[in-house]
């Protein structure tokens, strides 16, 4: 059967003009997506102390350095509710939004801001996988920001952060 075009008023022109109005239209919205999205990397400017350092950015304060002792999640958890360091005892694991800020992807090996010591490896977040919450939980590997998430029997770093402001 052959096809007469154009159809319904719909010229070669007309179909043009719409689909370069829709690719406009989406482009425009990823842009003021990107656009509003706050950012998840590297919020700063820091301020250390002998033990933590002040993310004046986000007004969390971080555990300056890391044991260096890989611990699964659970005692990760552990570990940050019964740390004290210079008489701060309020200290927890950071969710996955939160170490997140912590990476500078201006920098690599390690992917972070000097004034933070940093193994060349993963470290927990509290923040468990959706779809198996029982079993996995994210990670950040900070030799070069990389996000992901693992079982949470496997031994990963652990940086600790308290509300510092």
């Amino acid at each position: 059967m052959k096809q007469n075009w154009p159809e319904r008023g719909c010229t070669r022109d007309t179909l043009q003009r719409r689909a370069w109005r829709q690719i406009r239209s989406v482009s425009l919205t990823l842009l003021s997506l990107a656009i509003s999205c706050p950012s998840a990397h590297a919020i700063g400017p820091y301020s250390a102390d002998r033990y933590s350092v002040l993310d004046q950015g986000t007004g969390l304060e971080w555990q300056k350095s890391d044991d260096a002792t890989p611990r699964n999640w659970q005692d990760a958890l552990a570990y940050c509710e019964n740390l004290s360091l210079d008489s701060k005892t309020d200290w927890r694991l950071p969710n996955i939004r939160e170490l997140k800020s912590i990476v500078d992807v201006s920098r690599y090996y390690p992917a972070i801001d000097p004034a933070l010591s940093c193994q060349l490896s993963s470290y927990w977040s509290a923040t468990t996988v959706a779809d198996y919450p029982a079993a996995n939980g994210w990670i950040v590997f900070f030799a070069n920001g990389d996000d992901n998430w693992d079982v949470k029997s496997r031994g990963y770093f652990v940086r600790c952060v308290r509300a510092g402001i």
